[in-house]
């Protein structure tokens, strides 16, 4: 499988053999990506569920090239993100609870992690996840957060 920070950082030789040095960390993170996107149970968030909400918080941080494999990968399910959940700047008229409080825990905890609350995650409770979905989605949360980080520290290297 292809690294996918690697392509996010395109063939800029001298990114890539600063990762290579740190091998196991490399292999560490392509594992975590593989188990936070493509996990072998993906209990109540499909794949395209996850690709959609790693879109989604790509977008925020303007982390263009993330953005886009993670847009690729829920094609590759057949569906867009208007399918899996809405677009950051569209909220449905008709919107759905549960979709509504997990795009709201998503964005506040990639947005501003220190207005997140027990509150949040009670709202999950109510429109029905359970520890597991929870424990998943901040998992999730939490992986491409870190992703969009090294990205953006690695580019910051690359371009001085």
């Amino acid at each position: 499988m292809v690294d996918v920070i690697d392509k996010a950082l395109g063939e800029d030789a001298d990114i890539i053999a600063l990762r290579n040095r740190r091998e196991t960390l490399k292999a560490k993170t392509q594992a975590s990506y593989e188990a936070a996107l493509t996990p072998k149970d993906p209990g109540n968030f499909s794949y395209a569920m996850r690709a959609a909400l790693a879109a989604r918080m790509c977008a925020h941080w303007k982390a263009g090239e993330l953005e886009a494999h993670y847009r690729d990968l829920l094609k590759s399910y057949g569906e867009t993100a208007f399918d899996a959940i809405p677009d950051p700047a569209f909220r449905a008229r008709d919107s759905d609870p549960k979709v509504d409080a997990i795009l709201n825990r998503v964005d506040t905890v990639t947005l501003s992690p220190k207005e997140a609350t027990r509150d949040d995650v009670e709202k999950l409770y109510a429109v029905g996840l359970d520890d597991r979905d929870i424990v998943t989605l901040a998992s999730l949360t939490a992986f491409v957060n870190y992703q969009i980080l090294v990205v953006a520290g690695l580019k910051m290297l690359r371009d001085h």
